[in-house]
């Protein structure tokens, strides 16, 4: 009987990976999922950087020009000493975008919270960081704000935002 529980979570677990599909850049050193439904629209996974971006749809943004996405970038670096100044790099071009404005929500360390301007849209960013052996990596998770967004849709965008984030192995 006590082997019932175990059992369940494998069961449990399963299914979970089930309802995801899995990535790997940097020939397999950086492994990640997505939940199933968001379509890779763009990879790149050779050279220096790599990446890979999915739009997920939402009702909302159909028929224009705005789409939410979830980034995945990667770039080898020579030490992992230089993973702060890829980090601060990447700042540096976020806050050169038009409209850029700091979120003030006290973000964790390691992520980068702000909104900026995509042409009459105002966009909401989340830059996660992290070092992978000598590999900064970037999950960078964008949606426009669209008053006829549901709060359903947001909620699972950053959900499974965070779940990608998390996911990295």
């Amino acid at each position: 009987m006590r082997f019932l529980p175990l059992m369940l979570l494998a069961v449990i677990g399963s299914a979970h990976a089930q309802d995801r599909t899995n990535y790997n850049l940097n020939d397999g050193k950086v492994a990640f999922s997505v939940p199933q439904g968001w379509s890779a629209i763009m990879e790149k996974s050779d050279g220096n950087p790599q990446a890979i971006t999915f739009q997920i749809a939402d009702a909302a943004a159909e028929g224009s020009d705005d789409m939410a996405s979830v980034t995945v970038k990667t770039r080898q670096l020579k030490t992992a000493a230089d993973f702060a100044e890829a980090t601060q790099n990447e700042m540096q071009l976020s806050k050169a975008q038009t409209g850029y404005e700091a979120a003030l929500d006290g973000s964790n360390t390691g992520i980068h919270h702000y909104f900026v301007m995509r042409g009459k849209t105002r966009y909401e960013i989340r830059d996660r960081f992290s070092l992978m052996q000598n590999i900064a990596v970037q999950v960078r998770c964008q949606r426009p704000l669209l008053q006829a967004t549901s709060k359903a849709w947001s909620n699972a965008f950053d959900a499974g935002c965070d779940s990608v984030a998390s996911s990295l192995k």
